[in-house]
């Protein structure tokens, strides 16, 4: 039967089988494909019918082999399709009508390999569930084991602290109490991951009187702020409602992520924190919420992995000031639960400017226009460094000299005094502000700063002296 209106050279080129066929299922055609899936030379294939390429829904052979049905293969979806040698593979079949209407042609895609992958990711993926959840669970008995103990070792050390007098033994105690202050807010983080991870993580509904809790967070930093002694400026929009409904202890958990960051990272200038009120709708408020400081600052190509679980921007971070990485990616997911968004701007060495916002809800209905927005987000997140702020980690220009002088003439004496803590405070803070300093000068502060640390007097001002001989002669008199 001639099939001149078949283009061989342009179906052969397809990669689905392609069979041509009559109303008795006589095969006219088989395009290359068909040949190599069913191994047939392409005159054998010409020489067979669809019963026998669907044997499963034509069963038997020869004479009792039923004759062929085109409506049991025309519905077409997984049909099994055997090969010359009697095996077979899945294909994915359907038939379609041509210009004469008693030939037909059958169009067919073998699924077998995309089954196999399909149920072989579907195996991954259920492996991959129990792992996290038998992980999650380790994690989990690990963390809260490790809490007996860091208990224990803070509940002894509080009692030594009364009992002690020593200035160099209660220093040693002091650094226990920091070390496990440390441990159990690593241990809260990792357990507040494994929860957000596995989707258990719910934000409770509660009503919060809001300017206490803006208080008490303020008041957590407050002490460890002053004694890097950094300026503090904090601005509340007196148009927040006095009571919310949300979840004030991960609101809470949020803000000190992000002064604590803020106060780690900044070792001169100044800290500025401001809540404001975006928009109110009926009993729905959205607050928007800043921390901006003047540190250590990071280039745009490391912001994305900043928000990224156990994630610093390099690992010279975490060995200068600690931590998992897990802060941020937190506090993300904390916001989006709460229905906001996190933002950062920030330049390496010029600070960095986090803002975020989250909605909640309150009893207390807006006195004014109701969907006004009350603050302009771009007002505070555009708003640059004052020069005074910027220039601080600018080695050498004038404000950086004001504060060099200013941080070393507090050093000396807190040396001289044997105050080792504010000394070593004071020292790490020195090494910042000549952080674009040369390299002589930048070794000089590590040995004053390493002898700081082993409480040693006359190697301390030795250190001193030398780091101020030749700060002098860079920049002149200090």
């Amino acid at each position: 039967m001639e099939l001149e209106w078949l283009d061989s050279q342009i179906v052969d080129g397809l990669t689905e089988l392609v069979l041509v066929f009559d109303e008795r299922g006589r095969i006219l055609f088989g395009n290359q494909a068909a040949v190599e899936k069913l191994e047939y030379e392409r005159d054998e294939l010409t020489e067979c019918n669809m019963t026998q390429i669907f044997r499963q829904i034509f069963p038997g052979t020869g004479e009792s082999a039923p004759a062929f049905d085109r409506s049991r293969i025309e519905g077409g979806g997984d049909l099994a399709m055997y090969r010359k040698n009697s095996s077979c593979f899945l294909a994915d079949a359907r038939v379609l009508p041509t210009a004469r209407t008693d030939v037909y042609v059958l169009l067919a895609e073998d699924v077998t390999a995309l089954r196999d992958m399909n149920l072989r990711m579907r195996e991954l993926r259920e492996e991959g569930q129990e792992n996290l959840r038998r992980r999650n669970e380790f994690t989990a008995n690990v963390t809260h084991e490790l809490r007996t103990p860091v208990n224990g070792i803070k509940g002894h050390v509080a009692t030594l602290l009364n009992e002690v007098q020593d200035p160099g033994q209660r220093r040693t105690l002091d650094i226990i109490l920091y070390c496990c202050d440390n441990m159990s807010a690593i241990i809260n983080n990792i357990l507040d991951f494994s929860k957000l991870e596995t989707g258990k993580f719910t934000i409770e509904e509660k009503e919060f009187d809001f300017y206490q809790m803006m208080d008490r967070v303020i008041a957590t930093h407050t002490a460890e702020i002053h004694k890097k002694e950094l300026r503090l400026s904090v601005d509340i929009d007196e148009r927040i409602p006095q009571f919310l409904i949300g979840d004030e202890l991960r609101l809470v958990q949020i803000l000190n992520n992000l002064l604590s960051n803020a106060v780690k990272f900044t070792m001169a200038g100044s800290i500025s924190v401001v809540a404001g009120k975006t928009m109110q709708t009926g009993d729905q408020v959205e607050l928007f919420f800043m921390v901006k400081d003047s540190g250590i600052g990071i280039s745009p190509q490391d912001q994305d992995k900043l928000f990224q679980s156990f994630t610093q921007v390099d690992a010279s971070i975490t060995r200068r000031f600690g931590g998992t990485g897990l802060g941020l990616a937190i506090t993300k997911q904390l916001v989006e639960l709460m229905h906001g968004d996190v933002h950062l701007e920030s330049e390496k060495g010029k600070g960095s400017t986090f803002s975020f916002s989250v909605k909640l809800r309150t009893t207390q209905q807006a006195d004014d226009t109701q969907n006004e927005v009350y603050v302009d987000w771009s007002e505070y997140t555009n708003r640059e460094n004052t020069e005074e702020e910027t220039g601080i980690l600018q080695f050498g220009e004038q404000e950086n000299r004001k504060e060099l002088k200013k941080r070393m003439d507090k050093l000396v004496l807190s040396i001289e005094m044997g105050a080792w803590d504010k000394a070593e405070m004071l020292a790490s803070t020195v090494k910042a502000l000549v952080e674009r300093g040369d390299d002589d000068i930048k070794k000089q502060v590590l040995r004053m700063e390493m002898a700081i640390r082993k409480c040693n007097h006359d190697k301390s001002m030795a250190m001193y002296d030398n780091l101020k001989t030749a700060l002098s002669e860079r920049l002149g008199e200090l």
